[in-house]
This record gives C-alpha cells, sequence and structure tokens, in this order.
C-alpha cells in the first residue's frame, strides 16, 4: 500500500470516526454495557440525559468520548503529516487531557460551583471535543513549515 493510499485511510478514518462520535455521543454508555445491564446504547432521554445519569455512568460516558474523539483526532493527524514525532505528540496533548483537564472538568461539573458555568461549558468544549486536537493540525503545520525554510 503506498504512503499516500495510506494517508489517505488515516484522516478518513478519523473524520468518519469522528463523525460518527459526535451523532452517537450521548448513546454511548460503557458503564451500563459492563456493569448494568449490558446495553451499550442509552435510551435517547432528549437534552438532559445526562441527569439522569448516575456518576459513574456519566464519568465513563465522558471518558470514552473523549479517548474516541482524540483517537480519531490523532488518526487524522499521522495521516496528514506522517510524522512520527508528530503521532507522539499528539499523545502526550492527548495524556495531558486524560490527566489534568478531564478531571479538571468532572470536579467543576460535578460540584457545580456557582457562577462557573460558562467556564464549565467552554472547558467542556476544550476536552470532550477534540478542538484540542484540531488546533494542533495548525501549528504542526506550521512547525513543518518553517523546519522547511530554515
Amino acid at each position: 500500500m503506498s504512503d499516500r493510499l495510506r494517508s489517505v485511510l488515516f484522516v478518513s478514518t478519523g473524520a468518519i470516526g469522528l463523525f460518527l462520535v459526535y451523532l452517537f455521543q450521548d448513546r454511548l454508555n460503557i458503564y451500563n454495557a459492563f456493569f448494568g445491564s449490558g446495553d451499550w446504547a442509552l435510551p435517547y432521554q432528549g437534552s438532559d440525559y445526562l441527569s439522569n445519569m448516575s456518576v459513574p455512568e456519566f464519568i465513563s460516558a465522558k471518558v470514552l468520548r473523549y479517548l474516541l474523539n482524540d483517537l480519531f483526532a490523532i488518526c487524522m493527524i499521522h495521516g496528514l503529516f506522517r510524522d512520527k514525532s508528530f503521532t507522539r505528540f499528539s499523545f502526550w496533548v492527548m495524556g495531558f487531557g486524560l490527566v489534568v483537564l478531564l478531571p479538571l472538568y468532572f470536579f467543576l461539573y460535578l460540584s457545580a460551583v456557582p457562577g462557573y458555568s460558562s467556564m464549565i461549558s467552554h472547558l467542556h468544549r476544550l476536552v470532550l471535543n477534540p478542538v484540542l486536537m484540531m488546533l494542533l493540525i495548525p501549528a504542526l503545520w506550521h512547525q513543518r513549515r518553517s523546519e522547511r525554510h530554515q
């Protein structure tokens, strides 16, 4: 398989995966699959489905969504740049989000500190949507471009 075709497959897999995670974000329930009824999907309950979840269900659903989003974004980064150092750096960014940003989000969301709702919503977008990983693409592109011009 040629490098170009492999790159297209990585980028396509990442894009399709991100779309599917977005499409089914309120239906993924890994906690229920292993510790509950065995059903992966949550019954659709509208926009307030989170309020009907237990804390372990909420945390496991968000961690699964975070991991899937970032892994699919890393697939795209790997396909676009074909550079192992960029892919490794992307995994480090994912690890930072998993160890620092996600626990911070859980703490703020679950403690419901008054006055922090806008911060929580911005943190939600940064952490659970692959915004941080997508911001890496132009940064890595700029990095590669400046390395070539030196």
